[in-house]
């Protein structure tokens, strides 16, 4: 049967579409928000002993399940849902790239590479998303619970850094501060795709607006603590020494490095 949306049985045809329909992965990429909600969760629940429709849903789309309906079907059906928060991650990463591709290159000079540059956003991508597969899993292991709420505790973890460092950098003299920004720029240079780091880097200080800049390597030396120590470092720590143990984290991970390159 062909539905058309412009009829109100295809209306009601498309909106059901997700109880009805049984699938391996139910990836919402659209919709609006709290299209799954407290008042209609159940209907997910729709096959035979209130099976759901799919095992497992991985949000795709902003907000298409409400809190309260994501916690009712781990509980209920033992549904897995990647939330969005990290379902959409490399999404907010991939913009993160089109603004410094933006600031640091001509028009021209991005058409002449944007096919390897292309390629390393592809690869940055792939590595982001499986740190932050890895680190859900590894977190639900230590702390049993619906992956929901451990993707919260983790851009909780992250956001957390990212504004202490951010704090603790502001409060420091202009020549401090610049100082700490060019200890953390390999953090940043990191971050970039390795094709748009080896043209431009050399551009960063001169072409990106020192507060984006200060906020950008805040949220790298963030994201590189909480992926690799886990969020119970973070948690573990004072909020007011947060900033100052995150930038001393950096200083004795540089100098790590620096004795493994010798």
């Amino acid at each position: 049967i062909l539905h058309d949306c412009s009829t109100e049985e295809g209306m009601r045809a498309r909106n059901s579409m997700h109880f009805r329909v049984k699938a391996d992965v139910f990836v919402p990429a659209g919709g609006r928000p709290g299209t799954i909600n407290k008042d209609n969760w159940k209907e997910y629940l729709s096959g035979p002993g209130n099976t759901p429709s799919s095992n497992l849903i991985v949000e795709g789309a902003n907000l298409f399940i409400t809190p309260e309906a994501r916690q009712s079907l781990y509980d209920e059906a033992g549904v897995t849902i990647v939330k969005d928060s990290s379902a959409n991650k490399c999404g907010v990463i991939c913009s993160s790239y089109e603004i410094a591709v933006a600031m640091l290159l001509s028009e021209e000079e991005f058409q002449a590479n944007k096919k390897i540059i292309v390629a390393d956003v592809l690869e940055k991508l792939k590595y982001y998303a499986r740190m932050e597969a890895r680190l859900i899993f590894r977190e639900q292991s230590h702390h049993p619970q619906a992956l929901p709420r451990v993707s919260e505790r983790i851009s909780k973890a992250i956001n957390s850094v990212t504004d202490s460092v951010s704090q603790e950098l502001e409060s420091f003299s202009p020549e401090m501060r610049k100082s700490s920004i060019e200890m953390l720029l390999p953090l940043f240079k990191d971050h970039l795709p390795k094709s748009l780091a080896e043209i431009a880097f050399d551009r960063v200080q001169t072409n990106i607006p020192d507060a984006y800049l200060l906020n950008a390597v805040a949220t790298c030396l963030a994201a590189r603590l909480v992926y690799k120590e886990g969020v119970s470092f973070v948690t573990a720590q004072a909020n007011e020494n947060l900033g100052s143990i995150a930038l001393k984290y950096a200083e004795r991970s540089a100098e790590i490095e620096s004795i493994v390159d010798l």
